[in-house]
């Protein structure tokens, strides 16, 4: 046997350890498309189930059993690479509506802290979010992104306790009180303010976690959230976004080789949506508003790496 350097221990084996564990099949027959596949782990899906949940703990005693010997290294590793990082570090701020916004890492914290200056880099900090407080206590925490409403006083922005990176729960936090409203919408995966301050686009995923619909709410106490548009394709995905020039609400829907773009104004948010350009098979494009013209990036069969358009903003009923 080989003597580890940084342990005691010896290198062992692989039939000096136990069996590793082995997951249950349980064979799930689909039917798609004229195909007959099957599936023997299909089941492990079932993030609640008790026998998957113990599966994988036997997985993770397994892994430690086996790669004991290497703690020492382990160890080692980790402190050299951590101190290659700059923990105490500040992203360059970038003025949006009259405020500097940037990021900040604290010496011996996970997660950053987003802040903002009002006017100039060198006024008081204003701290919007600490995700170091908001992930105590919780078992994982992801803060995803975060959009600020047109009069800077109420910020919306994603998070979950999951560790999932495909769904996150959306809340508005008032900068001015520092409270988070009683609202709560789960299992977004897009969102956009429009410029009244009072109503905010999101997409929802599906049981799939497809985002597939679009909904508005409003602020103003004027009702339930209203769904704009749902996207039935399910090779499409369905994204809300706004312009640049906070001109214009985007609502994308995209496939791995087709798009389309509707348009809502930013400053009409309850208006019907315009399409820009019907979907078409192989032809993908996107939009960018521009005050004097808009840009189209646009890629076909014949324009295999995509070509840059300019269209006047005359002459489109939809702008």
């Amino acid at each position: 046997m080989i003597a580890s350097e940084s342990n005691s221990q010896t290198i062992k084996n692989q039939n000096d350890y136990s069996a590793p564990p082995v997951v249950e099949i349980k064979p799930d027959t689909f039917k798609e498309f004229g195909v007959t596949r099957v599936d023997d782990y299909f089941w492990l899906k079932e993030k609640t189930n008790p026998k998957v949940i113990d599966y994988l703990k036997a997985e993770n005693t397994y892994c430690e059993t086996v790669m004991q010997h290497t703690k020492d290294l382990q160890e080692t590793l980790f402190k050299e690479m951590k101190a290659r990082i700059k923990e105490d570090d500040q992203t360059v701020p970038q003025l949006n509506n009259g405020y500097y916004y940037y990021s900040r890492t604290e010496k011996d914290k996970q997660y950053p802290v987003y802040c903002r200056k009002k006017g100039s880099v060198n006024d008081p900090e204003e701290i919007i979010f600490d995700v170091n407080e908001m992930a105590k206590g919780k078992p994982a925490f992801l803060f995803h992104e975060y959009e600020v409403s047109e009069n800077n006083n109420m910020a919306a922005y994603l998070y979950n306790t999951s560790g999932s990176y495909a769904s996150y729960n959306l809340k508005v936090k008032n900068l001015v009180s520092g409270i988070d409203l009683e609202f709560k919408i789960e299992n977004v995966q897009s969102f956009t303010w429009a410029n009244n301050n009072t109503t905010l686009f999101y997409v929802i995923g599906n049981k799939s976690l497809r985002p597939y619909r679009l909904y508005c709410h409003q602020f103003d106490g004027t009702g339930n959230d209203k769904l704009i548009c749902e996207e039935t394709d399910e090779l499409f995905n369905l994204e809300v976004d706004k312009s640049k020039t906070k001109d214009f609400i985007y609502i994308k829907s995209g496939s791995f080789t087709s798009s389309e773009v509707y348009i809502i104004p930013a400053d009409k948010p309850l208006s019907e949506p315009k399409l820009f350009l019907l979907r078409q098979k192989d032809v993908e494009y996107d939009i960018e508003h521009h005050k004097s013209k808009i840009f189209v990036k646009y890629k076909d069969n014949l324009n295999k790496n995509s070509m840059i358009y300019e269209a006047p903003l005359t002459g489109y009923e939809n702008i």
